[in-house]
């Protein structure tokens, strides 16, 4: 079969000060495989969908280089969650098989795992080299790093709980092998995903960017981005969605209360600090919604970061043990739906939360952005809607991430019977 891979997409989240306004806003781009497709809106998941699921997630290989913001918000990452997602709700092995390779890739190239030749080695503003998936491409010292590095470990751990939550399969061997040699039956590579995540968010993540009370700060120099500032939010929720699917885990496993308790306070703390800092104001519809800065101290949100705030609370969310609520749920769905989708400026849906557009990352999509497909099972009536803007902008043929959210909220709705 001919192999075909991905296009790194440099968008907004830990970039070199130096090149921060020159991000790219499309964070979209096709990963290349053969054309993907929802046959109907309702209805049970069709086997010419799965098929064509299937075909493009075989066509596609990881990258060389695992920086770059890759697995954090590049197609990687993303086919990663669709991988899961549609594992989810089919229970195809094979499709649970192919999100593996993808988290064998992403571990094996960990700053501090992959070698020179693949970008590895990296020293950070640390002086060090350390278990972090670099920002920045390969060869530019130090190498950029920080919260984001939780966005990937979001990822390799959803290949983890997956595995763990499914004990028939622990005994068998993954059927492509264990050139990595993180184990060679499920269980063993799930525990292997368990324990470097660890390492990563005490090492790295716990250790460098937890001020005493415990909000998500980055440090003082020699760290060369936003010393001393507050983590935006949209990183904010990179780095919770880490810890909730790490905690995970550990229940799972049954092995971690400390741990559990450690990162759950975390979140709990964050996402807390995030909500203390939202302003309530009402729709056109009189629907309450929010709206917020970029960060702590910043200018307002915009609809490209605003995806990953929503994604970060709909994951702490269905976790059901962070004090996220099915009200603030539906406020943050309100201000997608009824401010964000129901501005329309020269043919593009508002670029900020609160209904204004700019330029740059404030400046509006043609379609819904993958991670608020999760508000279209909160705000129910908003599903149709949502699945017809994807189809008329034609990213189901090329974007896994959309089309699995879809398909996986299909299959949702016909067990609610919806």
């Amino acid at each position: 079969m001919k192999r075909t891979f991905f296009v790194v997409v440099m968008c907004a989240c830990w970039i070199n000060p130096k090149s921060q306004e020159k991000r790219i806003q499309e964070t979209e781009r096709p990963s290349l495989g053969p054309e993907l497709i929802v046959e109907n809106l309702n209805g049970a998941i069709t086997q010419n969908e799965i098929k064509a699921f299937k075909e493009h997630i075989a066509a596609v290989e990881p990258p060389r280089y695992a920086g770059g913001n890759v697995y954090v918000y590049g197609n990687p990452g993303k086919l990663m969650e669709a991988c899961g997602l549609m594992y989810e709700a089919t229970q195809d092995q094979q499709i649970l098989d192919r999100m593996i390779y993808f988290a064998d890739a992403l571990l094996a190239g960990r700053n501090d795992l992959a070698p020179a030749e693949n970008g590895g080695q990296q020293i950070a503003w640390t002086g060090k080299i350390e278990p972090m998936w670099p920002s920045s491409k390969p060869g530019i010292t130090p190498a950029d790093g920080g919260v984001a590095s939780g966005s990937a470990l979001a990822h390799l751990l959803y290949a983890a709980k997956l595995i763990l939550a499914k004990s028939e399969i622990w005994s068998q061997h993954v059927p492509f092998g264990d050139v990595h040699h993180f184990g060679s039956s499920y269980r063993e590579r799930a525990l292997t995903y368990v324990r470097e995540a660890d390492l990563v968010a005490e090492k790295w993540l716990l250790a460098r960017y937890v001020r005493a009370d415990k909000k998500f700060y980055f440090p003082a120099a020699p760290n060369t981005y936003k010393p001393n500032e507050a983590c935006p939010w949209n990183q904010m929720f990179m780095f919770t969605n880490g810890l909730v699917r790490l905690s995970a885990c550990h229940e799972l496993l049954n092995d971690a209360p400390d741990k559990v308790k450690t990162y759950d306070e975390l979140v709990k703390v964050n996402i807390n600090w995030f909500k203390q800092n939202v302003e309530p104001y009402s729709s056109p519809l009189r629907t309450p919604c929010w709206k917020f800065n970029y960060a702590l101290v910043s200018r307002i949100e915009d609809t490209n970061h605003f995806a990953y705030e929503s994604e970060g609370m709909w994951l702490a969310y269905t976790a059901g043990k962070y004090g996220v609520t099915l009200s603030d749920m539906t406020i943050m769905a309100n201000t997608y739906f009824d401010v964000v989708l129901a501005t329309v400026k020269d043919g593009r849906f508002a670029g900020n939360v609160d209904g204004s557009t700019g330029t740059g990352h404030a400046g509006g999509d043609t379609y819904v952005r993958d991670e608020y497909i999760y508000l279209a099972d909160i705000r129910k009536d908003k599903y149709l809607s949502v699945g017809k803007i994807e189809q008329r902008s034609g990213k189901i043929a090329v974007s896994p991430q959309i089309t699995a959210r879809l398909l996986w909220l299909k299959n949702k709705r016909l067990k609610e019977g919806l």
